[in-house]
This record gives structure tokens, sequence and C-alpha cells, in this order.
């Protein structure tokens, strides 16, 4: 075990340890059940974020991820979302790609930055909705409503182009939650002096990315999950893009996947590195390196 996974499995409950782990060795998939994917990841990574959850202030706990397209962020925090529920807290996860604009928005952000490639397609900072993220962010801190509607995105819609699902089919969550996992590739990325910038078509991102300090202002811990090779994220891409038309839904091709994969490597190179060595993000921070099987080294 890595020294933070060492320290937080001696402080962490035995018997709620021994519990959890026999229920997530009954419910995971043997064939995705890797050698310390439960001791040395899950387990102490949920008991790291219990520990804050449960000595927080009494309104919702949100807890930032960023980890690379295809990393296994969406699987991790499904599994969080049961731990957390097994150990009696509600929760419940949101990704960054739920804040998407609609493909009409996406389309005439496009048409109105012909010449700028990281804007003709979703994914980059300005193809977000942020006043959405913000509102919904803000709600679940302090709504006294019964239940809220949490938006979601369709990545399979117009061939693999992706759209957000109609308002009148976003699930309804019951209020007051006490943890949200809110996961995305670029979350708590933050804008570099303009000097490092060696792609003109950057200089606009740079900008756009100013405004996602709405949603960082609503994290109260961070976890950074950091790949050893940036470029893991294209095959790591390719697997989930496969996974997705596998069962039965329409997606992108493999040479498209690679394509768009690929235009993301310059945002991993340019803000990733200044994350890592800029942990202000929240009031907590954790960096994990991750290798190419998704588990840390």
């Amino acid at each position: 075990m890595l020294r933070w996974q060492e320290s937080i499995r001696q402080e962490a409950d035995s018997k709620l340890w021994q519990q959890l782990q026999w229920q997530l060795q009954q419910q995971l998939d043997p064939t995705i059940l890797q050698p310390g994917l439960i001791e040395q990841f899950y387990l102490p990574l949920f008991f790291y974020l219990h520990e804050q959850v449960t000595n927080k202030r009494p309104d919702c706990f949100i807890v930032g991820i960023n980890a690379p397209q295809g990393g296994g962020k969406s699987t991790l925090t499904s599994w969080l979302v049961k731990l957390f529920d097994w150990s009696g807290l509600r929760a419940v996860t949101l990704s960054i790609d739920d804040f998407y604009l609609t493909r009409a928005e996406q389309l005439q952000l496009a048409q109105a930055h012909p010449d700028n490639p990281y804007l003709q397609q979703r994914g980059y900072p300005g193809t977000h909705d942020i006043a959405l993220g913000t509102s919904i962010l803000t709600q679940l801190k302090q709504s006294t409503a019964p239940t809220l509607a949490l938006p979601r995105y369709d990545k399979s819609r117009h061939q693999g182009q992706g759209d957000r699902i109609e308002n009148a089919l976003w699930p309804e969550v019951p209020l007051p939650i006490d943890v949200v996992l809110l996961e995305g590739w670029m979350l708590g990325f933050q804008a570099v002096p303009v000097s490092s910038l060696t792609d003109s078509h950057l200089l606009q991102i740079n900008t756009l990315l100013q405004d996602y300090t709405d949603w960082h202002r609503h994290l109260d811990s961070f976890i950074y999950l950091r790949p050893q090779d940036s470029k893991y994220v294209i095959d790591w891409r390719t697997e989930a893009e496969s996974r997705m038309k596998a069962k039965g839904l329409p997606g992108m091709s493999d040479e498209e996947v690679r394509a768009y994969a690929e235009k993301f490597l310059p945002a991993y190179q340019l803000y990733g590195p200044a994350l890592a060595s800029e942990p202000s993000i929240a009031p907590s921070f954790l960096q994990i390196v991750i290798g190419k099987n998704r588990l840390p080294v």
C-alpha cells in the first residue's frame, strides 16, 4: 500500500471496513476485479471521504473528482455512492458532462467559432452550461424542496455526438443529500498565464476556463486521479466507446474516437501540471497517480 492508503486503513473502523469489503467482493463483476482494486483503491478512498463527510458542516458535502476520459470516473463514483449508501449516508453522482450544452447550442457555438478546432465538439471549456451547473450545485446545498431533478446527457444521441436529455426525463432525487460526487475530465483546471500558451486557439479556451470558478466555489473536497501518461486517454476513450456500442447504443468509430480524444491532449498537458502543483481548488485535496490499468501506482 501507499502511505496515504496505509494511514486510512489504520484509522478506519475495522468492522465497517470488513463489512464494506465483503459487500464489494460479492457485487463487483469478477471480470473487472483487479488485484488491489478494493483494498488499495475503493475502500481507502471511501474512508478518506467518509471521515470528512461525517465531520462536515450540516449542508451537503460536494466532492470534485478529476480523472481523464475513460479513466474509470463513472465506475468509481457509482461504487462510492453504493459504499456511502451501505454506511447510512445518501449520495448521488453528477458529471460535468451532464452540464454540456444541448446539441443545438453546441452547433451554434461551433458555427460562431469556425476557426477554433476545440469548440467544434463537446468537451472543452466553453461547451458547458455554466449557469445550469451552478444552479444545480447551489440547490443541492441550499434548497429546502423535497426533491431535485438532475440533468442528464446522452452521449449516444446523434450517432455519438450526444445531446442533453429532455428536462421532463431528468431523474429526481430526494433532498437533502449528504454527499455529491461531481466528476469530470477538466474539473478543477484553472486558467494559466497567457505567456505559457503556444497554441493560439487555446487563448479563447483559457479565457472561457475562468467561468468555471463558479463551480469550484461549491467544492468541499477534491480528488485528482492523474495518469502517469496523458496519452493513456486515447486507449481508455476507445474502450469506453466500444463498451457503449456493445450495449447496442450508437457511437463513434474507432477512428472518430481517436481523433476526438487526441484533441484533448493539449489540455491535459497544459492544465494538468498546474492542477497537480496548486492544490487550492478545495479545502481538502488528494492527488493519486494512476497507471494504465487505472489503479494507483
